[in-house]
């Protein structure tokens, strides 16, 4: 990497390399059966020039091919965007829980073991169905050199476990997904095949519902559609160009005050956690939204400076991609009540647990239109069954300035930590 700073500052003014070695094996399996086993390695170098003042970018994975990474970074820098930013220097770094060695340890045999015990005990229950799963670890050095100073490197583990559930009948179609992801391990066969029973019992029986407007619990799982507007309204890169929705609302009341939510990339063995970002700035939290309240967007070293404020840790990049703001680990605070209470309450509803595609008619503006994959008719309290060919519609704002409460359990669901929802009212179409 040194050698690669070296030539790159012959011919630029300021540069910075970036390199990721990984490994990688996953395991899945397909129709109840152990399908394959995947092992791959590889490195990846980046390399980011500024040049008469403009940003320039390449990347290679064939560590011969220095000079040509050179070059290209070189060559792009003449209609590269002008640079906004000064690259970080050393600066104190907080040690964050990124990896777990239980991971590069984990064997390709326990994987297959855990992956045949989820699929065996939904089968011991439904053996009429028809189960895939999906097993992967991760481990990663990631290092960071500039001409400012900063020389940074640290490991990073990532594993994960999906299973799914399915049974397709003339006319019917049932399948239900449960998943997590972390920097840690944890045997997840028993709890995530546990889960898919539960709402495979709930589904045996069928409930209609009319076109109308009600109530609607979003499960945890359901939830991240609900945040994607928020995150797309609060990213530096949007704001900047003043096609956020959320541009001019800084520090005003936007959700319900029982919403708060921050990101932070110091969580431990949270999936996006990390000590510093894609730029090597130190990570830290972020509060984004204190009781409904705007507090913070999101920036990466360009965005800040078009912006003339700082960076707040939010770059995310690869070897092979320039850095972009994104958001970390998004944690909401629990509130104070339970599922079962939530259902209670309800005399006629539903609850959201799957959706089919993202279904998003104006992101920016919050908008949501989807379809029911998995959802369920509550009546008097209590759940009735699972309804099909329903749509729900609205606009995520509106519903987030409307919540009669907020569950008191977090589920992760990717780099997203939710608690479900309970909401007043939703535009349901039958």
């Amino acid at each position: 990497m040194e050698r690669i700073l070296k030539m790159a500052l012959a011919e630029a003014e300021e540069a910075e390399v970036y390199r990721e070695d990984f490994q990688n094996t996953t395991v899945s399996f397909q129709s109840n059966r152990l399908k394959a086993i995947d092992n791959s390695f590889g490195q990846g170098i980046g390399l980011r020039v500024i040049k008469n003042g403009k940003i320039g970018f390449s990347s290679i994975t064939n560590i011969e091919d220095l000079q040509f990474l050179i070059d290209s970074a070189v060559t792009s820098s003449l209609i590269g965007q002008p640079a906004f930013f000064k690259f970080p220097s050393t600066s104190k770094v907080t040690q964050v829980k990124c990896f777990d060695s239980a991971v590069a340890s984990l064997t390709v045999e326990k994987m297959v073991e855990e992956g045949k015990e989820a699929i065996k005990a939904i089968l011991e229950e439904f053996p009429y169905l028809k189960c895939e799963a999906e097993i992967e670890k991760t481990t990663a050095e990631i290092s960071i050199l500039n001409s400012s100073g900063l020389s940074f490197s640290y490991k990073k583990s990532f594993y994960s476990f999906y299973v799914y559930a399915f049974l397709a009948r003339e006319g019917d179609f049932l399948g239900v997904g449960e998943g997590e992801s972390s920097c840690q391990y944890k045997d997840l066969s028993e709890l995530l095949a546990k889960r898919v029973i539960e709402k495979i019992k709930l589904s045996q029986k069928k409930a209609t519902i009319g076109t109308g407007i009600y109530p609607v619990i979003f499960t945890s799982k359901a939830m991240p559609i609900i945040f994607s507007p928020l995150k797309r309204g609060i990213n530096g890169k949007l704001v900047h160009k003043k096609i956020s929705p959320l541009s001019s609302r800084l520090n005003e009341k936007i959700l319900s005050p029982l919403v708060s939510i921050v990101d932070d990339a110091t969580f431990p063995y949270g999936k996006s956690s990390g000590p510093v970002d894609g730029e090597g700035v130190p990570s830290r939290k972020n509060s984004i939204i204190e009781k409904g309240v705007l507090k913070n967007f999101i920036y990466d070293l360009q965005t800040a400076g078009l912006m003339k404020t700082d960076t707040t840790a939010n770059a995310a990049r690869g070897y092979d991609s320039l850095p972009y703001p994104s958001t970390t680990n998004f944690i909401v605070t629990p509130g104070k009540i339970s599922m079962e209470e939530m259902i209670k309450d309800i005399k006629e509803g539903l609850i959201v647990d799957q959706v089919i595609g993202a279904g998003q008619s104006n992101v920016l503006m919050g908008e949501f239109s989807v379809n029911l994959d998995l959802g369920f008719k509550i009546e008097n309290g209590k759940i009735k069954g699972r309804i099909k060919d329903a749509m729900a519609t609205g606009n995520i704002y509106n519903l987030l300035n409307n919540i009669r409460g907020i569950g008191k359990k977090i589920q992760p669901i990717n780099s997203t930590y939710t608690p479900p929802f309970y909401f007043a009212k939703i535009n349901v179409s039958a």
